[in-house]
């Protein structure tokens, strides 16, 4: 029952956790105190949620939208920043700030954070965890393996070996000493 699944689970957040809860504990026939003891919520917070179930299902669990000014921002600015973000900017700045994006796209900083958060963009990490590389096919070749691990063969398997020179195994530069005993060669 998905009801349960939501009520065990570790990554969904606690409050919906507990509003499964309290459909779940109605549906094993406890009472209204009972579920009130078990999850800690007043008797209106469990009956508000009880009835939103019965009307809306497990959709009914979720926060309903909240009254307020609505949003300013377009979806044209939004493509704006994200685009600002996957390109290189100009001037002779090396990466995006939120700031020159905010006043490039003409919003707040903070909207361009949460515009990037929820793209889950990164403009001031532009580099390559590995750092440039000087071949000029580098990024032929790389789009090749990332293509290999998103869309694999059919009955292939994709392995990749990497050399690391933090791993490597080198010459020793001790002999090996005897054995002794309980000690093995190292």
């Amino acid at each position: 029952m998905e009801l349960e699944a939501m009520v065990r689970s570790h990554k969904l957040e606690r409050r919906y956790g507990l509003r499964a809860q309290v459909i779940v504990l109605s549906h094993d026939g406890h009472s209204l105190d009972g579920i009130i003891k078990r999850t800690g919520m007043t008797r209106p917070t469990v009956n508000k949620w009880r009835n939103r179930f019965r009307k809306l299902g497990v959709a009914g669990l979720k926060d309903a939208p909240r009254p307020g000014k609505p949003g300013t921002i377009t979806a044209q600015q939004k493509a704006r920043v994200v685009q600002k973000a996957c390109e290189k900017p100009t001037g002779g700045y090396t990466n995006w700030s939120q700031e020159r994006i905010a006043s490039e796209v003409g919003i707040s900083q903070s909207a361009v954070h949460l515009i990037l958060k929820h793209a889950d963009l990164k403009p001031h990490k532009t580099e390559y965890w590995c750092g440039k590389s000087p071949d000029p096919e580098f990024e032929s070749k790389m789009l090749t393996i990332i293509g290999l691990y998103m869309d694999p063969p059919a009955n292939a398997i994709v392995l990749s070996v990497d050399e690391k020179t933090q791993i490597q195994a080198l010459d020793r530069t001790q002999p090996i000493l005897p054995l002794r005993a309980a000690r093995p060669s190292a």
